[in-house]
């Protein structure tokens, strides 16, 4: 009896280290911030939106030494921007308004981790993710974007306080828009599909620990898509598309953790 005691000590004590050490490790991070947001289009005039957006970002990382390991990071953010344009018929008048985004990120992650000295380590970065977005320019005309995209890149971090690097770019592979053209006067409503090119993104920050400051750039940029065979109501037929157009994002976040 003694010895089935033992035994069965033992194994309830390792089956609960097991179950233990990795939520042990696992790290959930909660953050709030602003970001300058800035979206142009190549067009004559330029499209121009700059202005602020709130942010909130939740993450959760496998906390190991080395080695593979597993993230997600989420992203929410909106706000209102200044938009300076023209409007979208000849004889294409400039127009001042307000452009307000909605819009989220959700992204899983795969990372290689290499122990540098005692305390830091370096991440190798590869993510899969997706952005979806509503810009909305007026009460009758709205866009509505899925982006697929993959980012690769290099972080380090410090277990305690310290500095934070990122760096890497971002491939945007699948580009879906929903311009509700129907809701402008359009008989028809095509999908729109804009080009995929490399963009960069950039971390630098400060760990005080169990809280950090971190100062981010992030962007997408996309060429311009196929232009696609459509008919207005009252200004006949005609091609639309969108043009080549670039994101940028520069925030500062504080960021909480929890381990």
């Amino acid at each position: 009896m003694r010895v089935r005691k033992r035994c069965l000590v033992s194994l309830t004590l390792s089956i609960a280290g097991i179950l233990a050490g990795p939520a042990a490790h696992a790290q959930l991070r909660a953050s709030v911030g602003s970001e300058f947001f800035s979206w142009t289009e190549d067009t004559s005039p330029e499209v121009r939106e700059r202005g602020g957006l709130l942010a909130f970002t939740l993450e959760y990382t496998q906390r190991r030494d080395r080695g593979l390991l597993g993230a997600y990071r989420g992203k929410l953010y909106f706000g209102s921007v200044h938009y300076e344009g023209a409007e979208l018929f000849p004889p294409f008048t400039p127009v001042v308004s307000t452009t307000e985004y909605l819009g989220t990120s959700q992204e899983a992650q795969a990372r290689y981790r290499f122990a540098v000295g005692q305390q830091r380590a370096v991440d190798i970065v590869a993510g899969l993710g997706v952005d979806l977005w509503e810009r909305k320019l007026s009460a009758s005309q709205k866009e509505d974007y899925v982006i697929g995209y993959g980012r690769l890149g290099v972080e380090t971090e410090r277990d305690g306080e310290g500095w934070i690097v990122g760096a890497g770019i971002k491939y945007p592979f699948y580009t879906w828009e929903d311009a509700h053209l129907t809701d402008i006067g359009f008989l028809t409503n095509p999908t729109l599909t804009p080009g995929k090119d490399v963009s960069p993104y950039l971390q630098v920050g400060y760990r005080f620990d169990p809280m950090a400051v971190i100062f981010y750039v992030d962007s997408f940029r996309f060429s311009q898509s196929a232009a696609e065979p459509v008919t207005h109501a009252t200004q006949g037929p005609q091609y639309i598309y969108q043009p080549a157009s670039t994101r940028y994002s520069a925030g500062l976040r504080l960021r909480f953790d929890f381990q």
